[in-house]
């Protein structure tokens, strides 16, 4: 019967997914053949993508969407394969994402949806001329695509060319007064050029329109931080966090919020948390030992200034931290070590 055979299929591909070391292109193949063998139709596999999709099992919708793309043709497969690369994109998984976009622009190379996609997993390999290149194309073939000029202006943001980030910006603004990011990313400019009532307009209006918006909450509490409104900005950090537990940067500045107001054992929570997501965080690392030396617990913070120094053995602050709390243990001679390597590498620096 056609439903043993889906629930069979489903058991495979959520079993299979499961494991850390999980070979997609394998599990793809399996459902590509079995869906061949058991003649599933279209409908049924765009259904379980979109059940998948509906329960946040974003793995298994990846690797149903894949299937898709190698089972269809047209339009059809040029859709499965941009859900795919979106969904690896979100899972982090860069290769592949680039794979299904390359295969959109090579079977629609005027594929703006793609030429976005691909131009924003650039931007995160941290290869930011050629993410220009694909948003500058997307952008000839369509000058209106909200979703391109938002992530152009994040690069041009990044690149600190804020004129044009700023006409980019307006642009999307005047084509979707409702473009939550577009708002947000306008915001953080304007935050960068000291404009603070503007750039507030931006951030509450982002909220209005979004109120759980991680971007928006996270930006927004940072410059209500900055402006000194601790309070409100513990609100905002909260619904981000809230809205997004697996993003390290607000454990990270909500726990330096909550250090420099003497609230340790929260602190110490998100501290823990941030690490757990992002361990090669040097200043994460540094920062938290500071924390822990100046409470006393000398024992974890020196564990911590070890493990920014695996990362980076130049890191001035850690060198300098670590020099004061051998002092402190009264271990004169390491100590005097490491502020000899601190001076070294401050004066390169």
């Amino acid at each position: 019967m056609e439903i043993d055979a889906i629930d069979k299929l489903v058991f495979h591909v959520i079993e299979q997914v499961a494991a850390d070391n999980c070979d997609f292109d394998k599990v793809i193949e399996f459902v590509v053949s079995f869906s061949d063998e058991h003649s599933l139709s279209q409908e049924i596999l765009l259904k379980l993508s979109s059940i998948f999709d509906k329960y946040s099992m974003h793995r298994e919708k990846y690797v149903i969407s894949r299937a898709c793309a190698s089972l269809f043709s047209g339009k059809a497969r040029e859709d499965a394969l941009m859900d795919a690369g979106k969904t690896a994109f979100l899972l982090g998984l860069d290769k592949l994402a680039v794979r299904e976009f390359k295969e959109v622009i090579e079977q629609n190379p005027q594929s703006v949806e793609a030429l976005c996609g691909y131009g924003t997993v650039l931007v995160r390999e941290g290869k930011n001329n050629a993410a220009r290149v694909q948003y500058e194309k997307a952008l000839e073939f369509n000058p209106s695509h909200v979703d391109t000029l938002y992530n152009y202006g994040c690069l041009l943001l990044r690149l600190k060319k804020l004129d044009e980030a700023e006409e980019v910006y307006s642009r999307a603004l005047i084509l979707d007064r409702k473009s939550v990011s577009a708002h947000c990313g306008y915001g953080i400019l304007l935050s960068k050029r000291g404009q603070k009532t503007e750039a507030s307009y931006h951030y509450t209006r982002a909220l209005e329109l979004d109120p759980d918006h991680v971007e928006s909450n996270f930006r927004y509490a940072r410059f209500l931080e900055e402006k000194g409104e601790p309070l409100d900005a513990e609100k905002h950090y909260i619904v981000a966090l809230k809205a997004d537990l697996d993003d390290p940067r607000p454990h990270l500045f909500y726990a330096r919020l909550l250090a420099e107001h003497g609230f340790i054992h929260g602190a110490r929570v998100h501290f823990r948390c941030a690490l757990k997501l992002n361990p090669e965080d040097v200043e994460a690392h540094c920062e938290y030992a500071r924390l822990l030396a100046r409470f006393g617990h000398r024992h974890e913070a020196e564990v911590q200034y070890k493990k920014a120094l695996e990362l980076d053995p130049g890191h001035f602050g850690t060198l300098k931290g670590y020099a004061d709390l051998l002092k402190e243990k009264g271990q004169y001679v390491a100590a005097e070590e490491i502020y000899r390597q601190a001076e070294f590498f401050k004066r390169n620096a």
